[in-house]
């Protein structure tokens, strides 16, 4: 990289995921994850990494309470 990083526009294929739910689905469509790990793994561990996002999707944050309690 010459330059700025921050400055310069990239493909969106080489975006880092934004979540960890993306993150798994970018794992289970990877040729290189399956080829280096085994699709056992691959698929075992996307998994994992969906239920995580799931649970914490469940999660009522201190901020949460805080935010909506104060409004009713």
């Amino acid at each position: 990289m010459v330059g700025n990083a921050y400055d310069r526009k990239h493909p969106a294929k080489l975006a880092l995921p934004r979540t960890l739910w993306d993150a798994a689905q970018r794992l289970k469509k990877s040729k290189a994850g399956r080829e280096l790990f085994g699709d056992a793994f691959v698929e075992h561990f996307a998994a994992t990494r969906e239920w995580e996002e799931r649970e914490f999707r469940r999660a009522i944050t201190d901020w949460e309470m805080a935010r909506y309690f104060e409004i009713i």
